[in-house]
């Protein structure tokens, strides 16, 4: 081993110098390399047509001139609103070809999400398709159709430059808050080489493209066919497997049966719905359960260092594992100190080297948070970027997953994991599904869905969990759920599934008090929020609805706390307003207190505690306002 710290009790472990040098060519000259020797080959396979290496490379040189024609220059932010296709494909090469910065944009995301990456990213144009302009444009920036105008002439491909900006990816950060991470040509060949030389052959013969398309999931399923002369796959498979008359020039070699109702060998990200019996690669994290029959690999990845970084193959009987680093990759686990942390300890995951991007497009100061020097390294400058992750080295050099920092309350001045207890909720016969994740009061709470047929009760899984763990490691609240509330990329909903569980418990309390007064003075706070969301937004809005959703913005939040302060006579900070974005919610907070019994100590945090919580969550409602305040 050379370059990087090592600490003698294993905290730290480095495979490589703090920066390492891509070997092979970077993307773009791979892909010109496989259309120069197999131009028949299979590139781009989807409904609507098919591409082969050659006429990739045409179509992808001609909206770099189409660009270079618009004035569109060195590191210009190009955004890329087109939809699954091999249009998609051609004009990412494409805007790396033109030497900008490729911004994709998933039209099917909110358009308030939209407006808010591409005023991030200060986009110069938007390429669309007819399928997609109207979404394009509502985004506020030119737009350049790659469909309507004949085919420019190509440009020359531009001098490769690893520090040159080539992809901005965002990151889903805290509550889904998307963070605009600046990915280089140095860590797309990184992560290139790694696809090519660090796996067989024929792993990315063929790789399908279902992840959001403005993430680094989608960016990889792209890139690791590409790299090694594969097949992407967008879209739907053509029916009937019939590939005759593509209109795309599909008329190349057709590796592993892809062209007609064959399934890609590899999946990269979460398992299908479907349970898709296939090899997997997984991305994102450890797996609670390896499907069964899977050659079955689980790769660590984020958005800062630009998709996979560690990656090993999954065991059942370890499936928190998180395996080796890239060659080009360091990887510390440290302390808040940032001092390395001792053998089977757990620590905070940070990653140096070659895979660190560049850091946060427009935010210098959450870049400099997170993107921290590299004490580590010889190499002068070189960085590391700590994660949201909690780790473990144990003692046979494993490196182990133990949780996420802001879903590990701290117990006894350890943190305490979900993980634990969601794992132990699962082995209950009667759940077939568990979630367990850390309220903004520093709580674990726990949501089951049960198998069909079965009854299992809060108190029955509060027994089970207490023989098989800990008291500092057992939830505090328990619910029986139809179903666990998830996001579009597949996780949970960590807000709508404190929700739930609080309309659960409000049930059941309501049931066992039918006669106490504790229900009515929050049923009429409803009454009164939901009538001013009405006077404010013009039209009543569902209980549960997100008031930046139903089309509120910053300033008509500001407008609610006067409705509101004048309806309740009361103080009402708008920076509540903002942790509590529902009617519901803003009703049980602002619900007369339930009178102390006397004698009795008042639980719950103190009003200091509750506003600095309060101006946490508004901060990770701000994103949400901001590109809300752009729909007014």
């Amino acid at each position: 081993m050379t370059g990087g710290g090592s600490d003698p009790a294993g905290g730290t472990r480095t495979t490589s110098p703090g920066r390492v040098a891509p070997t092979g060519p970077g993307l773009l000259a791979r892909v010109v390399a496989h259309a120069d020797r197999t131009p028949r080959a299979l590139a781009v396979r989807a409904a609507s047509g098919c591409l082969n290496y050659g006429d990739l490379v045409t179509r992808a040189g001609a909206v770099a001139g189409l660009l270079r024609g618009r004035g569109v220059t060195v590191e210009s932010p190009v955004g890329l609103c087109l939809p699954r296709s091999p249009e998609l494909v051609a004009a990412l090469l494409g805007v790396l070809w033109a030497g900008a910065v490729a911004v994709p944009l998933d039209p099917a995301a909110a358009r308030m999400r939209l407006r808010l990456q591409a005023a991030d990213a200060e986009l110069v144009t938007v390429l669309a398709t007819a399928t997609t302009a109207e979404c394009a444009a509502s985004v506020g920036v030119a737009v350049t159709r790659v469909d309507a105008a004949p085919a420019p002439a190509t440009v020359p491909l531009p001098d490769w430059c690893a520090e040159r900006a080539a992809v901005v990816v965002h990151s889903a950060g805290v509550e889904e808050e998307p963070r605009p991470v600046v990915v280089t040509h140095g860590n797309l060949a990184g992560l290139v080489d790694w696809l090519v030389d660090g796996w067989p052959a024929d792993t990315f013969d063929a790789v399908r493209v279902d992840a959001p398309l403005d993430g680094h999931v989608a960016l990889c399923q792209l890139l690791a066919p590409l790299a090694v002369g594969g097949t992407v796959l967008v879209g739907d498979p053509p029916h009937g497997g019939d590939t005759a008359g593509r209109p795309h020039g599909g008329d190349g070699d057709d590796p592993a049966g892809v062209g007609g109702a064959g399934a890609p060998s590899v999946r990269i990200g979460p398992p299908a719905p479907g349970g898709e019996a296939v090899a997997l690669l997984l991305t994102g994290g450890p797996l609670t359960a390896v499907p069964a029959g899977a050659a079955c690999w689980s790769a660590w990845s984020a958005a800062e260092v630009g998709g996979p970084a560690l990656a090993a193959a999954c065991l059942g009987d370890d499936v928190r594992a998180l395996g080796e680093p890239r060659p080009d990759t360091t990887v510390h686990v440290l302390d808040e100190a940032l001092r390395p942390v001792p053998v089977g300890a757990v620590g905070r995951l940070h990653l140096g080297g070659g895979a660190v991007t560049r850091g946060y497009h427009g935010q210098p100061s959450l870049t400099a948070e997170r993107y921290l020097p590299d004490p580590f390294t010889a190499t002068p400058g070189g960085r590391m970027v700590a994660t949201d992750d909690l780790v473990r080295r144990d003692a046979d050099g494993v490196l182990r997953w133990v949780g996420r920092v802001d879903e590990c309350p701290r117990r006894d001045g350890e943190p305490t994991p979900p993980v634990e207890a969601q794992a132990a909720l699962r082995r209950h016969p009667g759940v077939a599904d568990a979630a367990v994740v850390c309220s903004p009061a520093g709580e674990l709470v726990a949501a089951t869905v049960p198998v069909p047929g079965a009854g299992p009760t809060a108190d029955g899984l509060r027994s089970h969990l207490a023989g098989l763990l800990p008291a500092r490691l057992r939830p505090d609240r328990v619910a029986v759920l139809d179903a666990l509330p998830l996001l579009p990329s597949g996780k949970v909903n960590r807000r709508a599934l404190l929700g739930a569980v609080l309309r659960v418990e409000r049930a059941r309390a309501a049931q066992v008090e039918p006669t106490s007064d504790r229900a009515e003075p929050v049923l009429a706070a409803e009454r009164t929020v939901a009538q001013a969301w009405a006077a404010v937004l013009g039209r009543p809005v569902e209980a549960d609805r997100n008031f930046f959703d139903a089309g509120g913005d910053s300033l008509l939040m500001i407008r609610l706390s006067g409705v509101l302060r004048r309806a309740f006579d009361r103080d009402v900070d708008v920076v509540d307003l903002f942790r509590l974005p529902t009617i519901r919610d803003m009703a049980a907070h602002l619900a007369p207190p339930v009178a102390v019994a006397s004698g009795s100590t008042p639980t719950g945090p103190t009003p200091a505690e509750r506003q600095a919580r309060a101006r946490q969550e508004a901060r990770r409602q701000m994103g949400r306002a901001r590109g809300a305040g752009r729909d007014s």
